[in-house]
């Protein structure tokens, strides 16, 4: 059986030795126990931080610099202190991180990006298009007029479609030649 008396010797011996800069694999090597056990004593001996803490820390904080803030301005002010000027800035600036003023809105940055961006249709539209503009001129030229007529009114003018005239009701599409196969 341990002796915690010398349980928590040992357990501030080594948070001293830690907070000095000392390697866990040292404090070991000296203590004949394993690195884990270290970090177990460090655990036992560190405080807690959750939620609760970092409130705590951060209104510890937020009052430390109330206080400086409250001397250093009066000091810039009375006596045109440029260095208490500065220090003041420097106070303003870690209040205001620790309270998280200065963070950047990133949703902000990203909706800019996705209203940038085309859409997928979009895109399918574009590959279209190009696909389009590499068509003859005049075929290019009739294209862009069916597209201004409308799908109805070009069916109408254009009349039923013809079969192939063979008879066989086979679409004139249909005659059309395959594209070369590749040796």
């Amino acid at each position: 059986m341990t002796n915690s008396t010398s349980d928590d010797a040992r357990d501030d011996f080594i948070l001293q030795e830690r907070l000095a800069g000392r390697s866990a694999r040292s404090i070991g090597k000296e203590l004949r126990c394993t690195v884990g056990e270290v970090d177990a004593s460090l655990d036992r001996t560190l405080p807690k931080i959750d939620n609760d803490a970092r409130r705590r820390y951060v209104a510890l904080d937020l009052n430390r610099l109330d206080a400086l803030l409250k001397t250093f301005f009066a000091r810039a002010i009375e006596k045109v202190d440029a260095q208490a000027g500065l220090l003041v800035v420097k106070i303003l600036e870690r209040r205001a991180l620790l309270l998280g003023l200065d963070s950047p809105q990133k949703l902000d940055i990203v909706q800019v990006q996705a209203q940038d961006a085309p859409s997928g249709h979009e895109r399918i539209k574009a590959a279209i298009m190009s696909m389009v503009e590499r068509e003859q001129p005049v075929r290019r030229a009739a294209i862009r007029r069916l597209d201004q007529l409308g799908p109805e009114k070009a069916l109408e003018l254009l009349g039923p479609l013809e079969t192939n005239g063979g008879g066989d009701g086979t679409e004139p599409w249909d005659a059309l030649p395959d594209d070369p196969k590749p040796n």
